[in-house]
C-alpha cells in the first residue's frame, strides 16, 4: 500500500456568533481565497412573478433581522433553501477566479464578518458572509492537510482530527482491492460528527467515476464509526466535514 496516498481535507463547518458587519479580521481584499458561508430564498423556473416577489420579501425580512443582529448561521438554517443550510449556510474555501467577477469584487473587497446585501442571482436571492478560515493541522506523512472554518471556541482540534484521520486511513486501506490499488481518483464525501462520536449525515458530494473507489471510500469513513467523543468543554452539536479521498494523486495534488 505504500504506493496509494491519499489528500483529505476537513471543512468543519461551524457556526458562530458574531455581529453583522463586525470586523473581525483582515479585508478578504488583501487575499487571495477566502470563506463564504450563504443564505439563499430559491425562485422557480420558469419564474413567476409573485413567487418571486414573495421570494424577495422573504430574503430581505432574513437580511433585516442579521442586520438587527440576529445569527446568520441559525437564520442560514432556518431559511436558506441552498444545500448548505443544514451546516449554518457553509460554503468553504474560494479563490479569486472561482466566483462571478461582480460577486468577486463585492466578496473580496469586504472584512471577514461583513454580510453582502440581498444579490440576485440565477437561483434566487442570496446573501454571502465572508467567514474566517483557520488550517489547525497539516499532516504531511499521507498527503493530507486539514482545514477547520469557522469558530473553534477556542479548542485545539489537531489531535483530535488525528486520531480520526488515522483510523479512517486504515479502514480505508482495507476496503480497497488489490487489482484498484494502482487506479487514480478522487472521492469527495460530506459527513457530520454527534458530541457522542457517532456518524451522521454522510452524503457523496463526488464520486470519482469508478464505482470501486466510490465503495471503498464510503466504507472507510463508515465503518470507522462510531469515533472519539467530541471534546466535552465544546458546545456545538455535531463537527460537519467534507472529506477527500485521493488515490495515487499526481505531483500537482500533492502540492
Amino acid at each position: 500500500m505504500r504506493a496509494l496516498t491519499w489528500f483529505v481535507t476537513l471543512l468543519i463547518l461551524l457556526s458562530h456568533s458574531s455581529k453583522t458587519q463586525a470586523a473581525v479580521g483582515p479585508p478578504a481584499s488583501a487575499v487571495d481565497s477566502l470563506c463564504l458561508s450563504e443564505i439563499l430564498i430559491s425562485t422557480p423556473q420558469p419564474y413567476d412573478s409573485a413567487q418571486v416577489a414573495d421570494a424577495q420579501r422573504k430574503a430581505e425580512g432574513a437580511r433585516e433581522a442579521i442586520r438587527q443582529g440576529a445569527n446568520f448561521e441559525d437564520v442560514a438554517k432556518k431559511f436558506s433553501d441552498g444545500p448548505s443550510a443544514a451546516n449554518g449556510g457553509a460554503l468553504g474555501l474560494f479563490k479569486r477566479g472561482q466566483l462571478p467577477k461582480s460577486i468577486e469584487d463585492k466578496v473580496f473587497a469586504m472584512n471577514v464578518g461583513d454580510v453582502t446585501g440581498v444579490i440576485r442571482t440565477k437561483q434566487g436571492f442570496a446573501m454571502l458572509k465572508v467567514t474566517e478560515c483557520a488550517v489547525v493541522s497539516s499532516v504531511r506523512g499521507a498527503s493530507e492537510t486539514v482545514e477547520i472554518l469557522g469558530d473553534t471556541q477556542g479548542i485545539d482540534f489537531g489531535p483530535y482530527i488525528r486520531r480520526i484521520r488515522k483510523k479512517i486511513e486504515a479502514t480505508w486501506y482495507a476496503q480497497i482491492p488489490v487489482f484498484a490499488q494502482t487506479k487514480n481518483g478522487e472521492v469527495t464525501i460530506e459527513c457530520a460528527i454527534t458530541t457522542d462520536g457517532k456518524l451522521t449525515n454522510t452524503r457523496l458530494v463526488a464520486g470519482s467515476g469508478d464505482e470501486v473507489l466510490d465503495r471503498a471510500a464510503w466504507a472507510g469513513l463508515s465503518q470507522s464509526s462510531p469515533f472519539p467523543p467530541l471534546p466535552g468543554h465544546y458546545t456545538c452539536p455535531h463537527l460537519a466535514l467534507r472529506l477527500h479521498f485521493h488515490y495515487n494523486p499526481h505531483k500537482a495534488v500533492l502540492e
